[in-house]
């Protein structure tokens, strides 16, 4: 075997191995060699080295039946940490999580009244921080990295093209962030890193899963065959600028008719602030409770499930996540929605709210930020359920 060749078939060993202990949480070299398929000296070479890296750690059995105790070995999660992002305006929301994807910690930062330019001179000194006080308790790794999700239009080669809300055109925020950091920068849309976080936390079986993202727009986050999909430019998923009215509402686009105008957050407050003008945005889950104005969200239901007739006959998904918090906090009218797919040609496994919430872009870029720091093709961890239910602490 060549040098190039060897190296290669450790570099794959390795990633099985991660992969393999990660999912299982804890696992003894014998059940590990006999899991991946490689013979125990090949697994012990390697384990040593994640040993003497401090990426795994050892741990005796509390119990046995008799004899010597077996030795388990799993990740050291608190030898490092990852940073996920969501730079939406007028807040950032950040996690910091540990090596198993668990959250330490979350912060705000409130833009309030400064320029939207200055949101990047804000990100970074919290980040500075962030770093001051981790890289202190989480070692010998430290930062593995930063994922961030941007609610516009970024380009495969993480290039952001168009921010709506924070007006950024045509920068390389991710360039800036490396220089001030020194970390791995990993920039990318937010529905992208949303639908990254409901597979890697909740839904690791699955390996194609949709994530419709539904607060101030409507986009659409891909995972395919485990994998997040940007199309040719990077510009995939821009989904709410699908027309369902012909000659429609003049959405900021350009064009009349686009889904989001109808069935965006956004849009369902614009029609009930027609009907009631001091109504506040979360006063509208409550709404659905209580049975009121249904007029508003009979049409929400209908124009949601045009959309969704379109995405499911087209990409034929197994699994979509509704992430918006009107859902989330009602997810018995997911039904309602559902009741109205009635064609013979729409095939799915599942549509379901979201567990995660509007905290879901920020722990995406985290994920996102570990995947690569292991170099693994697969990052499972549902099995975990730290995340359970945390779009109704919203």
């Amino acid at each position: 075997m060549s040098k190039a060749n060897g190296q290669l078939m450790k570099t794959m060993n390795r990633r099985l191995l991660i992969e393999t202990i990660i999912e299982h949480g804890t696992i003894s070299r014998s059940e590990l060699a006999r899991k991946i398929g490689l013979n125990k000296s090949t697994v012990s070479e390697q384990i040593n080295g994640l040993l003497e890296e401090a990426l795994l750690i050892e741990e005796e059995a509390t119990a046995s039946s008799g004899g010597r105790k077996p030795i388990f070995l799993k990740i050291n999660r608190q030898a490092g940490y990852a940073i996920g992002v969501d730079v939406d305006h007028p807040q950032i929301l950040v996690h910091i999580t540990d090596l198993l994807g668990e959250t330490l910690e979350v912060r705000t930062l409130h833009l309030e009244d400064e320029p939207i330019d200055h949101a990047m001179d804000v990100l970074i000194k919290a980040l500075q921080d962030i770093r001051s006080t981790y890289d202190k308790t989480h070692t010998p790794t430290g930062l593995t990295g930063i994922g961030i999700g941007i609610h516009g239009i970024v380009r495969n080669d993480q290039h952001v093209v168009f921010t709506p809300k924070l007006q950024w055109k045509d920068t390389n925020i991710q360039q800036r962030l490396e220089e001030e950091i020194q970390a791995p920068i990993y920039i990318d849309n937010n529905s992208n890193l949303s639908a990254f976080a409901e597979q890697a936390l909740r839904f690791s079986s699955t390996e194609d899963l949709f994530c419709v993202t539904m607060y101030s727009g409507i986009g659409l986050g891909i995972v395919k065959n485990r994998e997040i999909y940007r199309g040719f430019q990077g510009f995939a998923g821009e989904i709410g600028h699908m027309i369902i009215e012909s000659n429609g509402r003049l959405c900021p686009c350009g064009n009349r008719g686009c889904w989001e105008g109808y069935a965006s957050e956004k849009a369902i407050l614009a029609r009930l602030q027609e009907v009631d003008d001091t109504l506040q945005p979360q006063e509208i889950p409550g709404l659905l409770q209580s049975g009121t104005h249904m007029d508003v969200f009979n049409s929400f239901f209908d124009y949601m499930s045009i959309g969704l007739n379109n995405i499911i006959n087209i990409f034929n998904p197994e699994t979509i996540i509704l992430n918006g918090d009107i859902l989330n906090q009602n997810p018995h009218v997911i039904s309602q929605i559902e009741v109205r797919l009635k064609s013979k040609m729409n095939h799915y496994k599942r549509i379901e709210p979201s567990h995660l919430g509007k905290h879901a872009c920020a722990l995406g870029g985290s994920m996102v930020a570990l995947k690569s720091f292991y170099g693994i093709h697969q990052l499972n961890l549902s099995q975990y359920e730290y995340h359970e239910n945390l779009a109704k602490t919203i």
